[in-house]
């Protein structure tokens, strides 16, 4: 039985991936075993003339299945998704990719011009602590069949060896505000990163393993990925909440109000926009079950 996957290509399904996915939610291996029973059994009733199923469609049958079992393991399930959903721009992406960094020890600003040997560069999230300066290009995708290929990854290699060519300070940065910040950075950059909400090419990912670039996406690597980094530290968009509609997210990301952790203690900001107090209860009571 063979699936189409949102970047359009077809392959076998694989009932085990998908059970897999499931108990990455937190969910019991028991409940996903059965979910994946469930999803493959209407698979095989709606399989006809040979034609691919599209992958959306066994999302919804195991989220829809899952969201009866376990309201929580349902939000995570639908991580990949409400990735999509953080822009229209890059910036919200951007400022969640600082967050990981954060959540690991670094400090981490957003959105600076950076100066090479050559020319100037936009970096979207520099993370530093004790010998470790990094720099991120963050890729974001409002397309689930989007990809960040061997170009990307050739034009990012070759700006941070621009930048390995300078030294730096904190004073080199445009920072607002350095409370909280510590007086000193290394001074040469240790690690360049491409990152994408959806995923690499092939080719992408093989000349970054040859070339030291450091690449990380919603399944890559495997125990170092972006799904893995948002469970780890429960670092869940707002995007993935069932209680809020569409306009309501966007209206929070434009307070920069991008996860459910800070969601959760800004309820002001959330009751400025819904004015409803059950539905803020609501909303309230859903961020809990991620957090």
């Amino acid at each position: 039985m063979q699936i189409r996957k949102a970047n359009g290509t077809i392959e076998e399904f694989d009932e085990k991936k998908l059970i897999t996915a499931i108990a990455k939610t937190g969910a019991k291996i028991d409940v996903a075993y059965d979910i994946a029973k469930y999803v493959t059994d209407k698979l095989h009733e709606s399989y006809k003339d040979n034609q691919p199923i599209r992958t959306d469609y066994i999302y919804r049958l195991a989220f829809k299945h899952l969201k009866n079992v376990s309201k929580a393991s349902a939000l995570k399930f639908s991580l990949k998704r409400s990735m999509l959903e953080i822009g229209p721009s890059g910036f919200p992406f951007e400022k969640f990719i600082a967050e990981i960094w954060k959540r690991e020890g670094y400090s981490a600003i957003t959105g600076q011009m950076v100066y090479g040997g050559c020319v100037s560069h936009e970096v979207d999230v520099i993370a530093w602590k004790k010998d470790q300066l990094v720099m991120v290009e963050a890729k974001y995708h409002s397309d689930a069949g989007s990809r960040t290929d061997l170009k990307n990854a050739l034009y990012v290699k070759a700006r941070y060896d621009d930048i390995r060519q300078n030294e730096f300070t904190l004073n080199s940065f445009d920072i607002k505000s350095t409370h909280g910040l510590p007086d000193e950075m290394p001074s040469e950059l240790s690690e360049g990163w491409l990152i994408t909400n959806t995923y690499f090419s092939d080719t992408a990912i093989t000349y970054a393993n040859c070339n030291n670039l450091k690449l990380m996406s919603f399944d890559y690597p495997e125990n170092g990925s972006l799904q893995d980094k948002i469970i780890e530290y429960s670092l869940y968009p707002i995007t993935c909440l069932t209680t809020i509609n569409h306009d309501e997210k966007r209206k929070l990301i434009e307070k920069d109000i991008i996860l459910c952790q800070t969601l959760h203690n800004r309820a002001d900001v959330l009751r400025e926009i819904v004015q409803d107090n059950d539905r803020v209860y609501l909303i309230l009571e859903e961020v809990s079950t991620l957090l």
